[in-house]
This record gives C-alpha cells, sequence and structure tokens, in this order.
C-alpha cells in the first residue's frame, strides 16, 4: 500500500520590534499661498535639522512634497475661500530604539504634529528562521501521528509549500509575519505625553506538506 497524508504545521515567535516608525508633519496657514508655504517651509527645516542630528540612529527618512492648497468653509450653499493650507509628512523609521524619547521631544519642539509610533521587526530577525523550522518540525509530528494511529509509517516527503503556493485553486493563508498592530498614536491635545513603550510582536508561519506513508515491511 501507498498512499500520502497531507498536514499542515503551525507555529508563531514572539520577539521586541526591531525599529519604530513616526510621522512628522508640520503644518502653516496664511492668507496667501506664499505665506502658508513660508510658514510650514521654516518648522520642516527645523525638522531636517533634528533628523541631521540623528541620522546615526534612523533607518529611513522619507519626505512627502511640501504642498499647498487653499483652506475653505461652506457658506450660502457654496465653498468660500478663507486662506491657505501648506503641510509635509516626514516618514521616519529609527533603528535606535533608546533614543526614540528624545527625538520624538525634539521633533515636537521642532514644530511637528507626530503620530506613531508603531513598530516593525526587521525581516533578518532570527524570530523568522525559528518560526519557520518550528512550523516544519510541527507538520512531521502531526504526520506522524496519523500515520502510528493508522497502523502506517511516513516514508518520506514528496511535496512542501507554504500554504497558498500549490495549485491555484488553494486558498489557504499564507506564511505571515504577523506583527499586531496597533493603531497610530497620539499626544491628545494639550498633553505632551505620548506613549512610546514597545510591546513584544509575533510572527506566525505555516508550511504544508505532503509524506508518502506505507505499511511497515513493505
Amino acid at each position: 500500500m501507498e498512499d500520502q497524508v497531507i498536514v499542515r504545521g503551525e507555529s508563531q515567535g514572539r520577539s521586541m520590534p526591531d525599529t519604530a516608525v513616526v510621522r512628522a508633519t508640520v503644518n502653516g496657514e496664511g492668507t496667501s499661498r506664499d505665506e502658508a508655504y513660508g510658514k510650514a517651509a521654516t518648522d520642516a527645516k527645523a525638522v531636517d535639522v533634528v533628523l541631521d542630528n540623528y541620522r546615526e540612529g534612523l533607518e529611513r527618512v522619507g519626505h512627502a512634497a511640501l504642498v499647498v492648497h487653499p483652506k475653505s468653509k461652506w457658506k450660502k450653499g457654496e465653498a468660500v475661500r478663507t486662506g491657505w493650507v501648506a503641510s509635509r509628512t516626514t516618514l521616519v523609521e529609527i533603528a535606535d530604539v533608546q533614543r526614540l524619547g528624545d527625538l520624538i521631544a525634539e521633533l515636537a519642539t521642532a514644530g511637528a504634529d507626530l503620530t506613531g509610533p508603531s513598530w516593525q521587526l526587521d525581516p533578518k530577525n532570527p524570530v523568522h528562521s525559528m518560526a519557520r523550522r518550528a512550523a516544519a518540525e510541527d507538520a512531521r509530528r502531526r504526520a506522524d501521528d496519523y500515520a502510528e494511529a493508522l497502523g502506517l509509517v511516513v516514508r518520506e516527503i514528496v511535496w512542501v509549500a507554504e500554504p497558498g503556493l500549490r495549485g491555484a485553486t488553494d486558498s489557504g493563508p499564507r506564511y505571515v509575519a504577523v506583527a499586531a498592530a496597533a493603531a497610530p498614536m497620539r499626544a491628545p491635545a494639550g498633553e505632551d505625553v505620548m506613549d512610546i513603550s514597545p510591546y513584544e510582536m509575533t510572527v506566525a508561519a505555516a508550511i504544508e506538506v505532503g509524506f508518502r506513508l506505507e505499511r511497515p515491511g513493505s
């Protein structure tokens, strides 16, 4: 007798995050386009000075363009322009999380409105490999359990795939690194306190394996 058993191995690993991501936005308002642009540009320059001082602890900095758009209000059934608003958002990925508090404080002093932090795991973090290996081991244990209960033995691996990657009709979940992302946190108006405490993140891995089974001695 020759047959297959198909099993799914699953595992989870946990690790503290490697990097933090903060969004820093500067805004400027004025009665003219140039006035609004000038105010936002002044704060943007101050933010850039702070980021330059922390550059050795930053993984990545991405700036959006400084944009200006009209500010209006609804009056008597139509939009009436009341001024101009300029803004620029900078995405900052911090590798040296020990300096996160100091960086946030200086960015706020420079005039930035801050959102975050959100936390991330580096793709090279060993927890990813640990989770994958544990999922493979779980798949083998499952196959052995089924084979033993049926009076069979596991002989060899026929195929291996991450869920969703074998066959176009397979709708199972793929391997996924799950970081239970909390909603971005922002200091409430009038308060200077922002929660910057990192939280443990979870990585989930899954694998599907087809094993060949035989009767003992065959």
